[in-house]
Formats: structure tokens, C-alpha cells, sequence
């Protein structure tokens, strides 16, 4: 039997055939990468408008209240004005929580997040106001992810692996 060599017409149309699979490639490449960028910059403007939203809520509260997360004994008493605040914050928190929850707040925003409000919790008219919520026995239902963060601490989000590298949530970002 003998064998026929290819033409060099055949070759040619390997060689281009595999030159526009590189470039398909490298166009899918470059396509998951910007949809992938196009998704971390949208969670980067979502985190922004929480921080816009905390940034307002701790300018609303008054400077008893400021000065009352310094001092060895607080005031016994919360403004209704602070109260208001402080109620907020807590809404701000869970929505937070709940949003992480869901996938849409990066991890370095996260461990920031994490740390204020822990921090936050642990001040004047804070922890004033949330000793009353816990001591309430018709309140359970509020704030469910708030008790549960503060109890335990663990973080919210459940995405794993080249879940979460994909949405955005970790590697390096703006932080």
C-alpha cells in the first residue's frame, strides 16, 4: 500500500485552522476575564453605597453619644435621636449580613465590615441599645443574622473555591 503526503494545500489549511482556534481562545479568554472585572466593579460600587450609608448614620448621631463610647460611665440614657441611629445601624448590619450572605461583598471588605461592627457593638449607646433588643423577648425575630454573627462570628458567605474567585469576592481588589 503506499502512503500519499499531504498536499501543501491541506497543510496550509491545518496551520490556519489551528491559528483560529488560538485566536478563539484567547477571544474567550479575554471575554470571561472583562465579565468577570465587569462583576467585581459592580460589587465595589454596591460596597460603596453600604459605606456611603454607614458614613451618614454616624454622622446623625449626637456628641453625648460620641462622647459616651469614651467615657468609664456612659449616660444611663440614649437620646430618641440616637436611638433612632442606632436601630438603623442595626438594620444597615443585617442587610450587610445578608447581602454577604448572598454572595456580593468581597472577602477584604468583609474582614473590614467584620471588625466594625464588632468593634461598633462593644460602645456606647451600641451596646446600650442592644442589650434591650436581646432582653426583649418579643424581639427574636429581629435581627436574626445580627444574634447569629455576634454569637458564633463565622462568616456568612458559604461560596467556595472557583465559585467565589468568579464572582469577584476574592484574589486582589481595591482594598
Amino acid at each position: 500500500m503506499t502512503q500519499t503526503l499531504a498536499s501543501p494545500w491541506d497543510t496550509t489549511w491545518y496551520a490556519m485552522a489551528g491559528i483560529g482556534q488560538a485566536l478563539v481562545a484567547i477571544v474567550v479568554s479575554v471575554g470571561a476575564f472583562n465579565l468577570r472585572q465587569s462583576r467585581k466593579l459592580r460589587i465595589i460600587a454596591y460596597e460603596e453605597r453600604f459605606e456611603e450609608r454607614y458614613w451618614h448614620l454616624m454622622g446623625r448621631l449626637s456628641a453625648d453619644a460620641l462622647k459616651g463610647a469614651v467615657q468609664r460611665r456612659p449616660p444611663n440614657k440614649c437620646k430618641d435621636s440616637d436611638l433612632q441611629v442606632v436601630r438603623s445601624y442595626f438594620r444597615l448590619c443585617e442587610t450587610q449580613l445578608n447581602v454577604r450572605a448572598s454572595g456580593w461583598i468581597t472577602d477584604a471588605t468583609w474582614d473590614l465590615w467584620a471588625q466594625g461592627i464588632y468593634g461598633r457593638m462593644r460602645h456606647y449607646p451600641f451596646t446600650r441599645v442592644w442589650d434591650e433588643v436581646i432582653a426583649n423577648p418579643r424581639a427574636d425575630h429581629l435581627y436574626r443574622r445580627l444574634r447569629e454573627f455576634l454569637d458564633g462570628g463565622r462568616d456568612p458567605c458559604q461560596l467556595k473555591g472557583w465559585a467565589r474567585w468568579w464572582r469577584g469576592l476574592s484574589g486582589p481588589n481595591r482594598r
